[in-house]
């Protein structure tokens, strides 16, 4: 019985360690929006160039996290996690001394690498440790990290680089990383019911066709928030410059977003566990930011807005999350964690060279907020369709 409650309480390391892992990917992915403007002064970059710093680190996501997610069902995450620091570690210091765009541009992407696979690796550990119960509630928790740490960049990186140059919380990036990545290699563990999945015979097209459609369309539901989210991160700040806001104040703005879905995604996925119906809990979120994206445009009460945006983010992130462990087979969990990722990392990627292009083009924000509204629009339509497949295919075993 006292081994039984160990292993069960070794649950809350593992998720501890999840947690201080996702805050690691999150201030490498962060750490470029709060410091942009001291970037562009620098080394004189267009907004399209500055939209492309902020998404390269996304693009080997599209490439790696359907392999990271299919090779994390069949062998030990302990060597690929750590392998993915490395990687983490080595692009943040490449980014942090480099001197022109192009080895910025490098040190992104080879954070990008780790990190986006990292990212896949993460909840399939916290599915593994808490499928018999509290998986909502763990997820809930998991998805607080993005924006705790995104907090933490907007608050706090705009500040160290307006004093000390923006290298500076770069650097401290890289060393909180190498922390990190020595507490994950040190307390890793899978539980003690975990069954080795080495040596299955199906090849990862097999498996992706044995996934069916509807972790799909939760793919491409989370590509389109994740689009809506960095475009308003990366080009909000500026906006709120040209209204007269100091850089504080800008990333004061910027964090109460971040801080609504820090507060409120717990007690949204303690919800998903009581009542399921994870695709109201998205549609609604994805409704409303839509509208208050477009509000923007007509309205200079960002302080209401951006409460709201926090409100209504926060019902996003953990249904997303609570799916693939409900609709697929244990087998197949991690590589829908990496269609997930790979749906994401096209959002990060696309996005914010199209919205900065479009401001490049149009010298305004109009057109850049209702492009925003239009990605949060999306998340509804293709959450709305995945609801009609699950249904659809529900109704199908009944009837067998």
């Amino acid at each position: 019985m006292e081994r039984g409650e160990k292993v069960e309480s070794y649950r809350w390391v593992i998720l501890v360690i999840v947690y201080l892992s996702i805050l690691a990917f999150t201030f490498i992915f962060q750490s470029i929006p709060p410091i942009l403007p001291f970037i562009l002064s620098e080394l004189h970059l267009t907004y399209a160039q500055s939209g492309l710093l902020v998404s390269l680190f996304a693009l080997p996501g599209i490439f790696v996290s359907l392999l990271g997610g299919f090779l994390a069902d069949r062998y030990g995450m302990k060597p690929l996690g750590a392998g993915c620091f490395i990687l983490m570690i080595g692009g943040t210091f490449v980014l942090g001394l480099g001197m022109n765009f192009q080895l910025l541009g490098l040190g992104r992407i080879i954070a990008g690498i780790g990190g986006l696979t990292l990212s896949v690796f993460l909840p399939k550990l916290i599915s593994q440790w808490f499928k018999e119960r509290e998986l909502g509630l763990a997820m809930g928790i998991f998805n607080t990290g993005v924006p705790l740490g995104s907090v933490i960049c907007f608050g706090l990186f705009g500040t160290l680089g307006e004093h000390w140059g923006w290298r500076t919380p770069v650097l401290l990036t890289g060393i909180y990383l190498f922390i990190t990545f020595i507490l994950f290699i040190t307390l890793y563990r899978l539980p003690p019911s975990h069954e080795a999945d080495e040596g299955k015979p199906l090849t990862i097209y097999q498996s992706l066709r044995e996934m069916g459609w509807p972790i799909w369309g939760v793919g491409f539901s989370w590509l389109w928030f994740n689009a809506a989210f960095i475009s308003f991160a990366t080009f909000a700040p500026d906006f709120f410059l040209q209204k007269n806001y100091s850089i504080e104040q800008s990333g004061f703005l910027i964090g109460i977003p971040l801080l609504g879905s820090l507060l409120f995604s717990t007690p949204i996925g303690y919800l998903v566990d009581r009542f399921k119906h994870q695709e109201w809990f998205i549609g609604i979120g994805a409704m409303a930011l839509a509208i208050l994206a477009l509000c923007f445009n007509f309205s200079t009460s960002f302080l209401l807005l951006v409460i709201l945006m926090g409100i209504f983010s926060a019902m996003i992130p953990a249904p997303i999350y609570s799916l693939p462990p409900e609709i697929l087979k244990i087998e197949n969990v991690g590589l829908g964690f990496g269609v997930i990722s790979t749906c994401s990392s096209i959002g990060l990627f696309v996005a914010p060279y199209l919205v900065g292009k479009v401001k490049d083009l149009t010298g305004s924000s109009r057109w850049s907020f209702i492009l925003i509204a239009l990605f949060s629009f999306l998340v509804l339509i293709f959450i709305f369709f995945t609801h009609r497949s699950r249904s659809s295919l529900d109704f199908t075993d009944l009837k067998k």
